[in-house]
């Protein structure tokens, strides 16, 4: 009788262990699959679940059952689960905890609100709010009007709620700002000057220099004359170029060689700094700059200077 029971024993050992081996196998292979997020759905079985990380075999299927039961598992949530270079049985405990991907959206200070548009398109936001139509805030205008920063969010979730985010928090830090009292401009147009900079400047250091050459000419009544604003106004069609036509154009309202004052609307979101230049500075000596190399620009107090300046860099021909 003891004999038979070694035996029962050794036999129920070996195949234990012949057993064991292809289970822990299994369990710490990584699924090859096509992509490296699989999306669980509402209503989606755990067996339904499980097809889209492992294959549909009797085996598999018994380890998988094996793993759920020694480790209490009775049911997955839906989301968006990353499977890039992670264990079958570090995704199941994912699913089963709700572990779902995390994305990133970034708006950048630059950027427009066509640019912003085509954005959450590409994205896996739900675009709610299309060219922020949805937001109710204190600007008389859409664009312009969020505060750039990285917000974090997950597969599904609706544009809006980051959209709304960002721009309560573009108008708490208006709010919270106090514009130069020798500058005779309301908070709007303050944000819309320094959207002006922000298309213009080609570092930080240079922005409150813009800021003073475009503050003397709106003291002075001279046009801004600002590439960046034509621009704007030939968007979303803008092909690349400026043409002379486009300069002289007096239908586009954003053609500041053609009207006086600011265009009605900010070009692009700004950053702190561009607004912090916009709220901070006085009109300046300077009336005119050019580009003296892809970061900064040359600054001059006449056109004179101005124009020899150009002829320097070799921009008249």
């Amino acid at each position: 009788i003891c004999m038979r029971f070694v035996k029962i024993i050794t036999f129920l050992l070996i195949l234990v262990l012949a057993f064991y081996g292809p289970y822990t196998a299994f369990l710490n292979d990584a699924p090859k699959a096509k992509n490296n997020v699989i999306d669980i759905y509402p209503g989606d079985s755990i067996n339904t679940s499980i097809k889209k990380i492992s294959s549909d075999s009797a085996i598999n299927k018994i380890f998988i059952k094996l793993f759920l039961m020694s480790n209490n598992i009775s049911d997955f949530k839906a989301g968006e689960y990353s499977i890039e270079n992670k264990k079958v049985k570090d995704i199941i405990i994912d699913i089963s905890v709700g572990a779902t991907v995390t994305h990133k959206f970034t708006i950048l200070e630059g950027t427009n609100i066509y640019d912003l548009e085509k954005q959450i398109n590409n994205s896996v936001l739900i675009n709610d709010c299309p060219y922020l139509e949805c937001i109710e805030s204190s600007f008389p205008f859409y664009e312009g009007i969020l505060f750039p920063d990285t917000y974090f969010y997950k597969k599904g979730m609706r544009s809006s709620i980051i959209l709304k985010k960002s721009s309560k928090r573009m108008s708490e830090f208006i709010d919270s700002l106090e514009p130069n009292k020798s500058v005779p401009l309301s908070k709007n147009d303050l944000l819309i000057l320094a959207s002006i900079i922000e298309k213009e400047a080609g570092n930080d250091s240079e922005k409150d220099l813009i800021a003073g050459v475009f503050l003397k000419r709106l003291t002075d009544n001279m046009r801004l004359q600002a590439d960046p604003t034509i621009i704007y106004g030939l968007l979303p069609n803008f092909d690349g170029d400026i043409k002379s036509s486009d300069i002289f154009n007096k239908d586009n309202k954003y053609n500041t060689y053609m009207i006086y004052g600011l265009p009605p609307t900010p070009i692009a979101i700004s950053s702190k700094s561009s607004i912090l230049a916009a709220f901070n500075a006085s009109p300046g000596d300077y009336k005119y700059f050019v580009a003296n190399s892809p970061t900064s620009h040359y600054f001059s107090k006449t056109y004179d200077e101005h124009l020899s300046k150009i002829k320097e860099l070799g921009l008249d021909k």
